[in-house]
Parts: structure tokens; sequence; C-alpha cells
């Protein structure tokens, strides 16, 4: 697939492919360091999900813009306003031409959705308004972003510490993302903590 995308991009000489990146975390690393202004990013990859390398990409302050590109539309967490580091998902089925347009739109700013995750069901990954609708998954959320250990959200929410850990398991696979640090990541990329971060 990354060769194709480079005889995609060849065709588009205002377009020069940087770097192409095998896992997740050769993207995180490789972005930083090979200046991507856009990076197309699959869902599915050896490591890290694509949701959680977007994620840490957007708590590490990277300009970059990402577009996926992916088999899976029901696994892209695009529900609600695009969130301002990913700008764009399409599937691989795009065509050639539409792929760098797609493209040429992305670095320009501009979001866009193929209808395929438009019609995406109601279960997709939450947006903000989606964590407020339980009050203390929305705590927990906070907590998480503010480095809080399982143990001290169970203090302070004077819930078990077996109710926390199965909660935060339950919100990384909600977001999309792989472990505590990701959650943290989405969480503070949401702003879910505004407002209650002193």
């Amino acid at each position: 697939m990354r060769r194709q995308l480079g005889v995609y991009l060849s065709t588009a000489p205002d377009l020069p492919l940087c770097a192409a990146y095998a896992s997740g975390a050769d993207a995180i690393a490789g972005v930083c360091r090979d200046d991507i202004e856009v990076l197309l990013l699959d869902v599915r990859m050896p490591g890290i999900t694509g949701p959680s390398v977007a994620a840490e990409l957007a708590a590490s302050g990277n300009g970059c813009r990402i577009l996926y590109l992916t088999s899976y539309p029901d696994e892209v967490p695009v529900r609600g306003a695009l969130r301002k580091t990913v700008l764009g998902a399409l599937t691989k089925d795009i065509s050639p031409e539409n792929l760098v347009a797609a493209i040429r739109l992305v670095a320009s700013g501009i979001s866009l959705l193929a209808p395929e995750f438009i019609r995406q069901p109601a279960h997709g990954a939450p947006g903000p308004d989606d964590w407020a609708s339980d009050p203390r998954q929305r705590e927990v959320v906070r907590l998480v972003g503010r480095g809080a250990t399982n143990s001290q959200i169970a203090a302070e929410l004077n819930m078990s510490a077996s109710w926390v850990k199965q909660t935060v398991s339950a919100l990384c696979r909600r977001a999309g993302v792989r472990g505590r640090a990701g959650l943290a990541a989405y969480s503070r990329e949401l702003s879910v903590g505004h407002g209650n971060g002193n």
C-alpha cells in the first residue's frame, strides 16, 4: 500500500513524498524528525493504532495535519467535529486523482470526510459532549489527564479501584487509544478537563 501511494503521489510534483513509516511508533518519531506537513495515517498498524498516533502527535504540539486512509471506516474516531490534528478520513479505494486532491485540501487546512465516515454509527469514538453524558466517566478522563493513578481516582470519586480500572480500559477502547498515556493525550486534545486543570 505504501508503494502504491508513492506511485500515486509521483503524478503530483507539488506533493513530494518525504517518508514512509512501517509502524505507529515509526510515524510518531518520523513526523517530528522529517518535518512532515500532511501524514496519511492508517488505522491498523503494528504496535500503536492510528488514533493513538494522532493523539500523541496532537499532544506533542506538532503541526502535522493528518488524513486517515483506511479500509475500516467504523474504526476511525471522526464522530462529531474533526479534531484539529485530524482533518480528514478516506477509504483506500479512493482514486489516485481524488487522493491527490484530498491531500492538497488537507494541506491547506480544509477538512473532508468520505461518505462512509459521515454515515458512521453512533457508537464511534466520543467527542467532548459524549464524555459529559456520564459525569463519573468524565471525571475519570479528567483525572487520568492530570496523571492520577487508579488508587487516587478511586479515593477522589469514592469508587472501588477495580471499577476505576475497568472504566479506564473501557474509555481507552471508546477513544481508540492504547493505555493511560493515550487516554491522557486524548483527553488533553479534546479539552475534557477545560476549566478543571487547577
